[in-house]
């Protein structure tokens, strides 16, 4: 399982260990709604998410609209971004497609809840696959003595990516370890904005799911925020002499 614990810069890799390739057809090979401008169009969501439009007093985002994706527990503090209660480990791991335990196998703590969105895609082997994110949190990330996060409460953001009906897999994006700057949204802490690319290594239909979780309490909220996904074709572009000889 391959985990990325604290994503600085643009990353290229291909998702390797996703066995059984498939016969290659006339499928179009395109993500849905990467930019949230039609809302959730074209996703599926669990838990707390909403389409933001606006700048979210934060900057971050193409267009007017982003996904928002939080961890907020409503029955505890009364108040969610969308209105709808976080959901359990299990909840999330059966929407996704992970296996038992997969999120906590990535936490440094007993994951309590979180909320997901996911599409699924077809995807020839080489194309590109790529998205922009954003982790926002409540944490303490200064809360030791070597003003570092505590391990017990150290919520995370995560994306997992699923070829057929085989597992999940799961990669963290960012948590409490990350770097912060202060935020100007409702959250206290944010990271700069992020870019993940990944190279398909088999051609299929997939499945990318965007979720947070709150590991360890429920005592304070994290968001991700996600935009600009989308799935470019990895095959080279013909030279014009090539194509003068075909």
């Amino acid at each position: 399982m391959l985990t990325f614990k604290s994503v600085q810069h643009s990353a290229v890799i291909s998702v390797m260990g996703l066995l059984g390739l498939f016969n290659a057809h006339s499928s179009q090979a395109v993500v849905i709604n990467g930019d949230f401008e039609n809302g959730f169009t074209g996703y599926n969501t669990i838990g707390d998410t909403i389409v933001h439009t606006g700048a979210y007093e934060s900057s971050y985002g193409d267009g007017n609209s982003i996904a928002l994706i939080s961890n907020t527990p409503g029955a505890e503090v009364d108040f969610t971004f969308s209105g709808n209660p976080t959901v359990s480990t299990a909840n999330l791991e059966t929407f996704l497609g992970s296996s038992s335990g997969s999120f906590d196998a990535i936490a440094t703590n007993t994951v309590i809840e979180g909320s997901a969105i996911s599409q699924t895609f077809y995807g020839n082997a080489n194309d590109i696959l790529a998205f922009d994110f954003k982790f926002l949190t409540d944490e303490d990330v200064f809360a030791d003595y070597n003003n570092r996060p505590n391990g017990n409460f150290n919520d995370l953001a995560f994306f997992t990516l699923q070829l057929d009906d085989a597992s999940a897999y799961v990669f963290q994006l960012a948590d409490t370890f990350s770097s912060f700057s202060n935020s100007f949204t409702p959250f206290i802490y944010e990271t700069d904005e992020l870019n993940i690319s990944l190279s398909l290594s088999a051609t299929g239909y997939y499945t990318i799911g965007f979720g947070v979780l709150d590991v360890g309490d429920e005592s304070f909220a994290s968001s991700l925020l996600i935009d600009n996904v989308s799935l470019t074709s990895g095959e080279p572009v013909p030279e014009p002499a090539t194509l003068l000889l075909c």
